[in-house]
């Protein structure tokens, strides 16, 4: 009888992109496109070359790409488009473990495509792979350890879907990608203190990293246990907390987990594109003159959001009364409006600290909220626009990739990753360097 880390093993190299359907390829194109949005577009945050410089400084320079700046060498490449791609709080999450999904995988298979080589269906099928070993792994974890009590599930899971990417390009066989996963559970780790400071950055540019380092340890013959999930002296599932260990094999192959992945429309907490949907709404045919705008939050993203501030830009993307604030000012919700220079607005600080009023409503769900405006108008939104019941859609990431990255590369890239023109990894990876800084 096999193991869980046998079938999961067993399915990732198994998977052959040809072979899935088409609402599976569909959605997995969605993730990839608008985590490279994301990446692209986090090229221009305040702290981005600060980081970048400290990652390049502690491995050197070389010759794999940095998203949109230049080159450095594996570790620092890996790092910093992690950290790009999950800059401007706009990339994906998996709700249920508050898992940031793609910002680990997507630099570990770009960094592996680079060093060995692949098709474009190869390509696709280790980030299938590696996305959905992602989020089986955390939906098997328990709910009430994730999500703002203690762990952060893209630091303690995320290494697994890096390793499983980076291996896969990198020909692992199944013993070789379970050892691999041992190395990456060795590396696991991140709790929810990080957030709201740049630390909750760096453990998912730390966790891209960490399923890179396990794959080239684990080709040298230096990998970890076979068993890394089950074994029951700190395993996976022993360490850090499993709910329901049957979550990671069931229906494997037939139903996918990354179907509950959240994309955003717009920069900012994934607690809070619900409120800023129903702030647009609302200031639709409106003159912008109200007395007072008040924020219904759910408990868990009333804890995280009601009282953050906007000192800096990550602070404000996180902050419910700077974006509900800021959106009503502009009607439009985009990167520049989190920039240093905006968060010293005076008008719009004085609306966030006055006049908007955040209060917490047990009954909603997680996601949702209730926006009020004090001439007695209000909307509801249960789920945001990009939950999985209310899909962004190719339209909405090609939007948001067209905005990064301008007309004329985002068409180079969807055409790469869509089969519209031949594949070269080349070719994808000029598109994606843009001008270097």
């Amino acid at each position: 009888m096999s193991g869980i880390e046998e079938d999961l093993a067993e399915f990732a190299l198994g998977l052959e992109w040809t072979s899935l359907p088409d609402d599976v390829q569909a959605v997995a194109t969605d993730l990839l496109l608008d985590a490279l949005a994301c990446a692209i577009a986090g090229y221009d945050a305040p702290a981005r070359d600060a980081f970048a410089a400290v990652a390049t400084r502690l491995s050197g320079p070389g010759e794999h790409l940095v998203i949109n700046g230049g080159t450095a060498s594996l570790s620092a490449a890996v790092m910093t488009n992690a950290w790009q791609t999950t800059a401007l709080t706009m990339c994906d999450v998996y709700r249920p473990a508050m898992c940031h999904v793609t910002p680990v995988v997507v630099p570990a298979l770009l960094a592996a495509a680079e060093t060995s080589g692949c098709t474009r269906d190869e390509f696709l099928s280790a980030f299938v792979a590696a996305v959905e070993v992602t989020v089986r792994l955390c939906a098997a974890m328990r709910p009430d350890l994730y999500g703002g009590a203690r762990w952060h599930a893209p630091g303690v899971i995320g290494p697994f879907g890096s390793a499983t990417a980076a291996g896969l390009i990198a020909g692992l066989d199944a013993a070789t990608l379970r050892s691999a996963w041992g190395l990456a559970l060795l590396q696991s780790s991140g709790t929810f203190s990080a957030i709201g400071s740049p630390g909750v950055k760096f453990t998912q540019a730390r966790a891209a990293l960490a399923g890179v380092i396990a794959v080239e340890f684990a080709r040298a013959g230096s990998g970890g246990s076979s068993v890394p999930f089950t074994h029951p002296d700190g395993g996976l599932f022993d360490a850090y907390g499993a709910d329901d260990t049957g979550r990671v094999t069931r229906d494997l192959g037939s139903m996918w987990e990354f179907f509950g992945i959240s994309l955003r429309r717009w920069p900012a907490a994934s607690s809070l594109q619900s409120v800023i949907e129903a702030v647009l709404d609302l200031r639709q045919g409106h003159d912008g003159t109200v007395a007072e705008l008040t924020i219904e939050l759910p408990p868990q993203s009333y804890k995280l959001c009601a009282g953050m501030p906007w000192r800096t830009q990550l602070e404000a993307l996180q902050s419910a009364r700077w974006v509900a604030a800021v959106v009503w000012a502009d009607s439009t919700c985009w990167v520049e409006q989190f920039a240093p220079a905006s968060l010293t607005d005076a008008a719009t600080a004085d609306f966030a600290s006055t006049r908007v009023i955040v209060v917490e409503n047990s009954q909603l769900a997680q996601g949702a909220t209730i926006v009020s405006l004090s001439d007695g108008r209000s909307r509801r939104v249960d789920s945001a626009l990009g939950t999985p019941d209310r899909p962004l859609g190719r339209s909405g990431v090609l939007e948001k990739l067209t905005s990064a990255a301008g007309a004329g590369r985002a068409a180079t890239i969807v055409g790469q990753l869509t089969g519209e023109t031949l594949w070269n990894i080349e070719t994808l990876r000029s598109a994606l360097g843009g001008d270097a800084k």
